[in-house]
């Protein structure tokens, strides 16, 4: 493409998933760096996930929205968007969507097409692109990133090692944003916690938080907490930090996804549940302990970087691919016991350096 180009960009999800995606939007600009981009995206339907818009910021990875209901098969939705992508005259268009199955990814081709953007960049083709395959390297299953990135690899391939794939482009306003919000933490080492998520089968219970955070408090003599979240996980989020005699700030709903970034980049570590707080840490570059259960397959949602302790018990339903967890009552993370956390916890902070207040890890 020369000149200026108009891209459509097809990624649905919300803060985690955006967050694993955002060196392919890293390498879309570089590939073109003359084109305004437009989301096709979702809003999604949990109150607690993050829109795609406010992770990656208006002007700074994208130009314009093109709103997408999720799971929608209304005709008269359907010809709206056509309309509406067929009115925009793009050149082309990147699905940077997790692969669905080839029934899916044909009919992606089809609409868009029909809507009239014939150049289509990404689409999942390979059977590795359908199904996990074990990474050579770690012997894990391969990261959703590298998946991604494999299907538009002919625009480049990013060193994810580098930083700079990560970097959220923190404005100075959101910059100093943060720092009027943790100012009270100056001068003192941290901790960044998240107690919420969004999946029932993901959490670990407030009884469990409880109770580490009140070993914590006694280990961490001195130390600040900073919790971040959405809005709905205020209360519990304020519930879990009675237990810390320390100095405490609840960010949970008062700061927007880029902000509470900003604001975590001085912490030490980062404590949560599998969630898109922990992958905004990573992205930060700070250093996570995360609590993961079995639903999905070691490796492929974890965060990036080397500096991370993953704790997950491997069970026979592992894989299972569950939201909501009955039958097995979450075994997976219930066996997870408050003192391995914070033993996991203590032997991380004794690897790492005070970090640092910089725009990105």
């Amino acid at each position: 493409m020369s000149g200026t180009s108009n891209i459509l960009i097809y990624r649905l999800g919300s803060l985690g998933d955006t967050i694993v995606a955002l060196p392919c939007f890293h390498l879309l600009q570089k590939a073109f760096p003359k084109a305004s981009f437009t989301l096709l995206t979702n809003h999604p339907i949990a109150g607690k996930a993050a829109p795609i818009e406010s992770v990656l910021g208006r002007g700074l990875f994208y130009d314009g929205i093109i709103d997408y209901p999720l799971g929608t098969r209304n005709p008269r939705i359907l010809w709206r968007i056509a309309s509406e992508i067929r009115k925009r005259k793009f050149c082309a268009v990147v699905n940077l969507c997790a692969a669905r199955g080839r029934s899916a990814a044909w009919r992606d081709r089809v609409f868009f097409y029909a809507a009239g953007v014939h150049r289509q960049i990404g689409w999942p083709v390979q059977h590795r692109d359908f199904h996990l395959e074990d990474d050579p390297v770690t012997g894990l299953k391969e990261a959703e990133t590298c998946r991604l990135l494999r299907r538009i690899e002919s625009l480049g391939k990013p060193d994810l090692n580098n930083p700079q794939w990560w970097d959220l482009k923190m404005t100075p306003g959101e910059l100093d944003e943060a720092e009027t919000l943790t100012r009270s933490l100056l001068g003192r080492p941290f901790l960044a916690l998240s107690v919420g998520t969004k999946i029932q089968s993901k959490d670990w219970g407030e009884i469990n938080w409880s109770i580490l955070i009140t070993r914590l408090s006694q280990r961490l003599d001195g130390w600040s907490l900073l919790l971040v979240g959405a809005g709905d996980e205020r209360e519990l989020s304020g519930r879990c930090a009675a237990h810390w005699r320390g100095p405490v700030i609840n960010l949970c709903g008062l700061a927007s996804p880029r902000v509470a970034a900003a604001a975590m980049r001085g912490s030490r570590a980062f404590l949560g549940h599998d969630s898109g707080p922990m992958h905004l840490a990573s992205a930060m570059g700070i250093p996570c302990v995360a609590l993961f259960s079995a639903r999905n397959k070691p490796g492929q949602w974890d965060p990036r970087g080397d500096k991370n302790r993953i704790i997950r018990h491997w069970t026979d339903c592992g894989g299972c691919g569950l939201e909501v967890c009955i039958k097995e009552r979450k075994r997976c993370l219930t066996n997870i016991h408050p003192s391995e956390v914070e033993t996991t916890l203590l032997e991380l902070l004794d690897t790492v350096r005070p970090p640092s207040r910089t725009t990105h890890g």
